[in-house]
């Protein structure tokens, strides 16, 4: 019976030593996971962190193309052309019997027109600078989200680990039940035992059996949940890797905690560099709206034209004259404008950065409030895991007292000097004291994890500074 609780301790140091060299291998048709290869698995199929991806390439996209703001804005326009005009012409010169004379001139031909226009601001240099930082902004946001999940998927990993000895512990006490049932049925039918005796024990195994079936269900929807986490089919077939040494325990150093989750919390650093974005769109903001804006312009043309002119005269006379016409245009421009309403302090503008100013200072006081946050918290998980410490030497006491009361009670069992209930009520305490132990241990390596994401360390880093306990 022991060396049940051997086997939940030998899992811990394959968290402890976070081997690497392992991997996810088909045993009996089940999929054989050690914690690392999971995460790898979530980090590679889980579907919330593609959406954290996506989101990620774009920014990235937007930072490599980010010298396009030099690309000038040009249109090119081009089309046919047709023009008629008619004139008349009368004086001094003219022939007997002419009165007037018309001159009719029509035009057909092609235009075409291309501009170009660059506006250069110190805005446009503020504001690639707030495209990089948005961009390792999304970075930082991507590798809390990894963090995230391997956080998650550690903690879920402890917990069907839990589940799955919990399943155990239960089945084998259903199975004791059951093999008591039968020899209080052969000994009550030889006369030996009371039916009051097998009834018990009859009940006994009724009882077990609801319980077993919810730890099993419990177990089988905690693994579902955990393969789509993966991004496995739900109906995955996987077993967890058992490690192969015991328990081990570190000493923690709540200041020196404190010091490094400042620096490497994912959360803060997220905030922090979420600042550094805002206050450069807040100084692109002042130069869009408080600096002049220098304006490039060029604009080049092309028409064609083929004129024919004729001369009609009253005497039914006409002389007509053919002439094609190519012409060319260009233009540069050079302006510099400034908004001068953007300098009015009740202006849209002034406005717009003040609320910007509101925005930067209420980011600083919540991560002022993260880092006050982060300290207690540091402080409230290193007491919570010194306690669990203290609590599963306790346990481990307990549980080797229930297994030595559990023990004798058999042996009087056999002897006729203890009934069925006795024994019952003996095992019952064996397998409390011994999920009593799994839970704290379990517990205490889940606060471990909870206490590296806290101060932003790799997981395992803690692990791999631990002290044997005595």
């Amino acid at each position: 019976m022991a060396n049940r609780n051997l086997l939940f301790l030998t899992f811990v140091v394959f968290q402890v030593l976070n081997l690497n060299t392992l991997f996810a291998q088909e045993t009996d048709g089940k999929m054989r996971l050690s914690p690392d290869e999971a995460v790898d698995l979530a980090i590679r199929n889980n579907l919330t962190l593609e959406i954290q991806r996506a989101g990620t390439d774009t920014k990235k996209r937007a930072s490599d193309y980010v010298w396009n703001k030099f690309l000038p804005a040009v249109s090119l326009s081009a089309g046919p052309s047709l023009n008629s005009q008619n004139s008349k012409a009368t004086g001094d010169f003219q022939t007997p019997g002419q009165t007037e004379q018309t001159q009719a001139t029509s035009s057909a031909g092609f235009q075409g027109q291309v501009q170009a226009q660059l506006a250069i601001n110190f805005a446009l240099f503020e504001g690639i600078k707030s495209l990089k930082l948005d961009y390792q902004t999304g970075l930082l946001s991507l590798e809390q989200a990894k963090s995230q999940l391997e956080r998650d998927v550690r903690k879920s990993y402890y917990s069907i680990m839990l589940l799955e000895e919990q399943w155990k512990l239960l089945n084998e006490s259903l199975n004791n039940a059951e093999q008591q049932r039968q020899s209080m049925e052969s000994q009550y039918k030889a006369g030996r035992q009371p039916e009051l005796s097998y009834l018990q024990a009859r009940v006994n195994v009724e009882t077990m059996k609801p319980s077993v079936d919810e730890a099993a269900n419990g177990l089988r929807l905690a693994k579902s949940s955990f393969a789509m986490t993966l991004g496995l089919p739900l109906d995955t077939d996987f077993e967890l890797a058992l490690p192969v040494d015991g328990t081990r325990y570190i000493p923690l150093d709540t200041k020196d905690l404190v010091r490094q989750a400042r620096d490497n919390n994912p959360d803060i650093l997220v905030r922090k560099h979420q600042l550094r974005t805002l206050l450069s769109q807040r100084k692109a903001q002042v130069y869009q709206k408080m600096t002049p804006n220098l304006s490039l312009g060029w604009t080049g043309g092309l028409s064609s034209n083929g004129s024919k002119t004729g001369v009609e005269t009253n005497l039914s006379d006409s002389i007509t004259m053919n002439q094609d016409v190519l012409s060319t245009s260009s233009a540069f421009t050079l302006m510099l404008s400034w908004t001068a309403t953007s300098l009015l302090p009740f202006s849209v503008d002034a406005q717009a950065i003040k609320d910007l100013d509101n925005n930067i200072k209420t980011l600083s006081i919540q991560i002022a409030l993260a880092e006050q946050s982060t300290e207690l918290e540091l402080n409230n998980k290193v007491y919570s895991l010194e306690q669990i410490r203290a609590n599963i030497d306790a346990r481990r006491a307990a549980v080797e007292l229930a297994e030595r009361s559990y023990n004798e009670t058999m042996r009087a069992y056999n002897s006729g000097l203890q009934s069925l209930l006795q024994v019952q009520d003996a095992e019952e305490k064996l397998r409390t004291a011994r999920m009593n132990l799994y839970q704290q241990e379990s517990g205490y390596l889940q606060g471990l994890i909870e206490l590296e994401y806290s101060i932003g360390l790799p997981f395992g880093t803690l692990m791999t500074q631990s002290e044997d306990s005595p």
